[in-house]
C-alpha cells in the first residue's frame, strides 16, 4: 500500500470515528409512557427516574409529538406544562456528574399560553443550583426567551423575536465550565438552521450570559413551574457533549452517509489497483 492510499484510509476512517463520537449521546427523552401519566416516577431507560420538587400540579404524558424541520423525526409522546405553580420534574441524566467541558440540552416546546409573571422554567440543575437557565416573559402580544448563566446572580439576556402562542420552538443550550472562578458561560440557540443539525462544529449562539457562582457540577435537567409560568407542551429533550449529540438530523443524511460510504469504496479501488500493480 502506497503513502497516498494509507493516507486516504485513515482520512476516511478518522471521519467515519469523528462522525459516531460527534453523536455520542448522554440521553434522549422521547416520553414514551403511558399518556395521561404524571411525568414524576417514570424511568427513562431503565437507568434514570423523573423526581419532582415542591408541590402543585404535576406535569403529565401527552399523545402527539412537536415536530421540528430538519431534525430527527420525533417519537414516543410529550409533556403537558399546566401552568402556574406546578410541580417542578427534574431528570437525573448521569451517576457521574459532568464538572469539566460542555454540556449541551435541546428540545422542542408550545406554549399555548403566556407567562403572567417572569421566571426561568427549564435548565440544568444539580441539588438546589440551577445553571443555563431559560427564561421567559410576556411582550407584544406574544413571549421573548431569555437566558441566564444561573438562576441567580446573573441577569438573563433576551432575544428580541416575539414568539406567538402555539409557535413550535427549537432550543438548544450549552453550559461551559471554564477554569477559574466565575467565568463559567451558557449560551442559547433559537430555532437554529437546519443547516447546522449533526455538525462537528458549533455555531455562533444567538444568547451568551455569563456571571453568578460557577457551577461544581452538573447531573440534572429541570423542568419548572412558578408562579405565572405559562402553559404548554414540551418534547424531544435530548443532553450531551457536542452539539451534534442533542441536533440529530432527519434520517436519512445521504450527505453525509454516503459520501463516507463512497470514499471508502474509492479507498478501496485504489488498494485493489495498487495491489495489482505491484
Amino acid at each position: 500500500m502506497t503513502n497516498t492510499t494509507r493516507s486516504l484510509v485513515c482520512t476516511v476512517l478518522l471521519a467515519g470515528f469523528a462522525l459516531v463520537s460527534a453523536h455520542a449521546q448522554s440521553v434522549y427523552e422521547p416520553f414514551a409512557y403511558t399518556n395521561g401519566d404524571p411525568l414524576p416516577g417514570k424511568v427513562l431507560g431503565g437507568s434514570y427516574t423523573w423526581n419532582f420538587q415542591n408541590s402543585g400540579t404535576d406535569v403529565t404524558i401527552a399523545s402527539g409529538n412537536l415536530s421540528v424541520s430538519g431534525l430527527a423525526a420525533p417519537t414516543g409522546s410529550s409533556a403537558s406544562l399546566p401552568g402556574g405553580n406546578f410541580k417542578e420534574a427534574v431528570l437525573p441524566f448521569t451517576t457521574t456528574p459532568v464538572s469539566s467541558g460542555t454540556i449541551f440540552y435541546s428540545f422542542a416546546f408550545n406554549l399555548s399560553s403566556l407567562p403572567t409573571a417572569t421566571a426561568y422554567s427549564f435548565g440544568f440543575n444539580s441539588s438546589t443550583s440551577f445553571a443555563s437557565t431559560i427564561w421567559l416573559q410576556a411582550s407584544g402580544g406574544g413571549y421573548v426567551i431569555g437566558l441566564s448563566n444561573r438562576s441567580s446572580g446573573s441577569t438573563p439576556v433576551y432575544d428580541s423575536t416575539v414568539f406567538a402562542t402555539g409557535t413550535t420552538v427549537f432550543i438548544v443550550g450549552s453550559y461551559e465550565f471554564v477554569s477559574g472562578t466565575a467565568n463559567d458561560v451558557s449560551k442559547l440557540w433559537i430555532n437554529p438552521s437546519s443547516a447546522t443539525f449533526d455538525d462537528l462544529a458549533v455555531p455562533s449562539a444567538a444568547l451568551t450570559s455569563t456571571g453568578g457562582t460557577d457551577m461544581t457540577s452538573i447531573n440534572s435537567f429541570l423542568i419548572r413551574g412558578a408562579t405565572g409560568s405559562p402553559a404548554g407542551t414540551f418534547d424531544e429533550l435530548r443532553i450531551g457533549t457536542t452539539w451534534a449529540a442533542v441536533t440529530p438530523a432527519a434520517i436519512p443524511e445521504p450527505s453525509t452517509y454516503a459520501a463516507l460510504l463512497g470514499a471508502l469504496a474509492l479507498a478501496g479501488v485504489m488498494l485493489r489497483r495498487r495491489s495489482r500493480l505491484a
